[in-house]
C-alpha cells in the first residue's frame, strides 16, 4: 500500500511540474506574439523581431525620422538591409498603429 501513495504522490508531482512549465511557457509565447509598431517602437523593442540587430534597428529609426512613418508593414523593406525574406520572417510581428496615429505624424 506504501508503495501505490508513493507511486501517486510522484505522479502528482510530476503532473503539477508539468502543469507549472506549461503555464510559464504560455506566458513566454504572448511576450514572443506581441507585435511591434514599427512607427513608434524602440531600438530595444525592434530588436526584439527575428533578424533585426542594434544596427538595423537604428536604421529602420533613422529612415522613419527621415521620410516619415511607415504607411504599410510592407514599407519596412525600403530599409536598407531588411529584404523579402527577413520580411516574412517577421511580418506577422509588425504593425503600424493605427491610421489615425499616422495622420497625426504627417
Amino acid at each position: 500500500m506504501r508503495n501505490i501513495h508513493q507511486l501517486n504522490r510522484s505522479h502528482f508531482t510530476i503532473s503539477i511540474m508539468a502543469l507549472m512549465l506549461i503555464v510559464s511557457l504560455s506566458g513566454m509565447g504572448f511576450a514572443a506574439d506581441s507585435k511591434v509598431d514599427i512607427n513608434t517602437g524602440t531600438a530595444k523593442e525592434l530588436q526584439k523581431l527575428p533578424g533585426i540587430g542594434q544596427g538595423l534597428a537604428k536604421r529602420i529609426i533613422d529612415y522613419r525620422t527621415a521620410n516619415g512613418p511607415f504607411k504599410t508593414v510592407e514599407d519596412v523593406v525600403k530599409v536598407k538591409g531588411i529584404g523579402k525574406k527577413m520580411f516574412v520572417r517577421m511580418q506577422d510581428r509588425l504593425t503600424v498603429g493605427s491610421s489615425s496615429q499616422i495622420a497625426v505624424s504627417e
